[in-house]
This record gives structure tokens, C-alpha cells and sequence, in this order.
């Protein structure tokens, strides 16, 4: 059998030997034309750092502070590992250049013989079978990823910084309006401690003035407490010990109102602007290069490798002589029976990128879901704010009229109480929602994906 043919044998065996399937099927996801719970103008707000809009330097300050929060620079440090690797699988196509020497004494009988070899080696593998182009796809795949990961990581933390700042405010709103409840309630017992002096009232009127101001005053301190894990929210957001900010945030009540949403991106432009949604469909492209690099592992290999140096023998004999060296090899391999170890690492790969679709798919879905959900919590947070401002305007005029109406006799110090009671948890439910509807515009705005751009 000649060189030629054995050689064409041999190849048909290897290619025999290859994979010729395709990886699993991704079953793809359509995007709604238009949001299905609040009808908007489908225009996107270009406002990436939306919450300058809010006018307060404070918080852009806080902001600017959560863009280097310890899960972004978490985030950033996997991106570095990712381009390593990059590099890694980039250098593994690219030749070996080495050198190496060797000194060799040998005796034999009574002659003493030294031989010196120096050698440069030069090596490559021609990526034939396209493996190695794969891997290189998957790896630039998913230092995109990483990329991507990162812009969603600074968003998060600057909308968590937002809500965690709303929050504080609303906190301190509410701490606000206990306090006029417990400093109204405070004269309307010194009113009735007044009238009972006077022998114009019994004890009664006393007596309910001070439960009432007992029941008032544990309502700021419950406010309080909300301020201060606040406070302590965003010291560790932002990588600071504890009480860090109690100077910065000493005079920080509620934020302006949030500026009503006027238009809002169709639900396939905030898909493709997504960046948790982007690096999911980055990893699902590098899960289907691994796929299509475990099926080019079956198919052959090349290798080429060449050296040149130059021996120095001291003495020479007849047998062994100084010169130049030179070498060439080359080599073709592949598998032929791998006794399931390419086809489990095949099947791996497809089950990694089944994994990938799925989780791809759902992240579309809950990133859909969560733009709905904002969007409901901040009309819902808009239409209670707007009743409540009623509601408490109403409470401070029934509260007024109450005490005038008690001081000139007319009405009962029960009207005065209850008018109070009424105002205390009209202001706090009115600060209850300004800070729901901040943190749901902050949310809204999270989850049509703005805000994570250096």
C-alpha cells in the first residue's frame, strides 16, 4: 500500500469518526408591541442619569458614590478574569517559540567526552478542526457578558441607592408629622388640664388627652427606627462603616416629587437595552460556540514543529561529531474511539446551552414582568399620593375647627382627639406615599434599564 493511500485511509477513518449533529433547537420569544397596564407613547426617555431629574445634589452625590459600590467593582473584577481567558484561549492558536540546551559527560573506557546541544524549537497547531476559533468565540461571548454585568450591576446599585434615599426621606416625613402630632396633642392637654382647673370639665378630658399623647409619641420613634436602617442601607450599599453618613444625611428630608412619565419605551427596545438581559443572551451565544467546539473535537488535528541549533563534541570520534542540527515533524491525529469521553463532553455542552435558552427566556420575561409591575406600583403610588393630599388638607381644617369648637365649648374634647388622630395619620400615609411613588419611579426606571452607563 503506498504512502498516498494509507494516508487517504487514515483520513476517512477520522472523518468517520466526527460529529456531524447540530446543538439543541432555542426556542425563540416575541416581544408585546405595547406595555399592557399603563397606555404610553411608545418614545424612550433619553434621560440616562434620571435622577438629576429630582434637583437634589445630595442624592447625585450618593449616586455618583453607589457607581463604585462593592458589586460593581465585584462585577468589573470577573470582567478582568473573563478578557484573561479571552487572551488564554486567543494564545493557545498562536506558535510556541522555546529554546533549550543541554551538557552531557559521558566516560567511555579512558576517553572523557562532553557534548553541549543548543536547540531553538518553533511549534504551532493549525487550528484545522475550527475548535479552537469556537472557544475563542465563547470566551469573547462572555467578556461581553462580563461587560454587560457590569453596566447592570452599577444600575442596580444606583436605583437601590435611590429607593434606599426615598425611603429615608419618607422616614423622616413620617417622624416629622409625629412630632406636630405629639406637640398638637401636647397643648390640647394643657387646654384640657386648663378647663379642669377652671371646674369647666371633669378629669376625663385630662385623662384622654394623655393616653392619646402616649399612643402619639411611640409613632416617631417607629419612624425613626425606619430612618436609621435606612441610613445604615445605604452605608453598606456603599462600602462604608456604619454612621459614615450622619453628617452627610443629618439634613436630608423627602426628596421633590418624582416628574410624571410621559412616554416609555416599547417593550422590545427596553429588551434590547437591558444589560442583565444582554449578558443572558451573550451567555447564551457563548454556551452554543462551547456546543459547536465539543462537536469539532472530533474531527482531526495538525501538528507542526521544527527546531535548529547546533551540537559542540569535545573530543570528536569517528562515532560522534560536531555540526548543525536541524528537525521538522509534523503530525495529523484524531479520535476513534473515545469511549464516550467526546460524546459526554458533547452532551454537556447542549445541556449548558439548553440551560442558557431557558434562562435567557425567563430573564426576558421577568424583565417584561418588571417593567409592568413599576408601572402599576407608580400609578397606583401617584393616584394614592394625589387622594391623600386631599386627605390631609381636609384633616388639618377638621383638626382646626375641632379645637376651636372645643375651646369655645362647643364640641367635645373626644371631636378634638379624634380630629388630631385623623391629621397624624393623614400626614404619615401622605409620606408613606411621596416616598412609594420616588422608589417606584426609581424602580420604573431600573427596569426599563437606564442608568447603568459610567
Amino acid at each position: 500500500m503506498s504512502r498516498v493511500t494509507l494516508l487517504l485511509a487514515t483520513t476517512g477513518l477520522m472523518l468517520a469518526a466526527c460529529a456531524s449533529d447540530t446543538g439543541p433547537p432555542v426556542e425563540a420569544l416575541t416581544a408585546p408591541v405595547a406595555w399592557t397596564t399603563v397606555a404610553l407613547p411608545a418614545a424612550a426617555p433619553e434621560l440616562e442619569r434620571w435622577w438629576t431629574a429630582l434637583g437634589d445634589p445630595r442624592l447625585d452625590a450618593l449616586v455618583a458614590q453607589a457607581g463604585e459600590a462593592s458589586d460593581v467593582r465585584l462585577a468589573e473584577a470577573r470582567l478582568f478574569e473573563a478578557r484573561a481567558r479571552l487572551g488564554a484561549a486567543r494564545a493557545a492558536l498562536r506558535p510556541t517559540l522555546g529554546a533549550e540546551g543541554s551538557l552531557e559527560t559521558r566516560t567511555v573506557d579512558d576517553l572523557d567526552q562532553d557534548t553541549f546541544e543548543a536547540l531553538v524549537a518553533f511549534s504551532i497547531a493549525p487550528d484545522l478542526n475550527g475548535a479552537g476559533r469556537a472557544r475563542i468565540e465563547a470566551g469573547r461571548r462572555r467578556a461581553e457578558a462580563g461587560a454587560a454585568r457590569v453596566e447592570a450591576a452599577r444600575l442596580a446599585a444606583r436605583a437601590t441607592a435611590v429607593r434606599l434615599h426615598a425611603a429615608l426621606g419618607e422616614a423622616r416625613a413620617r417622624a416629622d408629622a409625629g412630632d406636630r402630632a405629639v406637640a398638637a396633642l401636647e397643648q390640647a392637654l394643657q387646654l384640657a388640664e386648663a378647663r379642669e382647673r377652671a371646674g369647666l370639665t371633669s378629669g376625663l378630658d385630662a385623662a384622654a388627652a394623655r393616653a392619646a399623647l402616649a399612643a402619639a409619641r411611640t409613632r416617631p420613634i417607629t419612624a425613626r427606627q425606619a430612618a436609621a436602617e435606612a441610613q445604615l442601607g445605604l452605608e453598606a450599599l456603599l462600602g462604608l462603616a456604619p454612621g459614615a453618613l450622619t453628617h452627610t444625611l443629618a439634613e436630608a428630608r423627602p426628596t421633590a416629587a418624582a416628574p410624571p412619565l410621559r412616554a416609555l419605551a416599547a417593550p422590545a427596545a427596553v429588551l434590547a437595552r437591558r444589560p442583565d438581559l444582554r449578558a443572558a443572551e451573550l451567555e447564551l451565544w457563548a454556551a452554543g460556540a462551547d456546543a459547536d467546539a465539543a462537536r469539532r473535537d472530533f474531527w482531526p488535528t495538525v501538528s507542526l514543529a521544527a527546531a535548529v541549533g547546533g551540537r559542540e563534541v569535545d573530543p570528536t570520534t569517528p562515532f560522534t561529531a560536531s555540526g548543525f542540527l536541524a528537525q521538522v515533524a509534523g503530525g495529523l491525529s484524531a479520535p476513534l474511539f473515545s469511549f464516550g469521553r467526546l460524546e459526554s463532553a458533547r452532551d454537556a455542552a447542549d445541556a449548558r446551552q439548553r440551560q442558557a435558552a431557558i434562562a435567557y427566556r425567563q430573564a426576558a420575561i421577568d424583565a417584561l414582568a418588571g417593567v409592568e409591575t413599576a408601572l402599576v406600583g407608580l400609578a397606583s403610588a401617584e393616584a394614592r399620593a394625589a387622594t391623600l393630599e386631599d386627605a390631609a388638607e381636609a384633616a388639618r381644617t377638621r383638626a382646626s375647627l375641632a379645637t376651636r369648637r372645643y375651646r369655645a365649648g362647643v364640641s367635645p374634647f373626644l371631636e378634638v382627639l379624634d380630629a388630631e388622630r385623623s391629621l397624624a395619620e393623614a400626614e404619615a400615609d401622605l409620606a408613606g406615599a411621596r416616598g412609594e411613588t420616588l422608589a417606584a419611579w426609581a424602580s420604573l426606571h431600573a427596569a426599563a434599564g437606564l442608568g447603568g452607563q459610567p
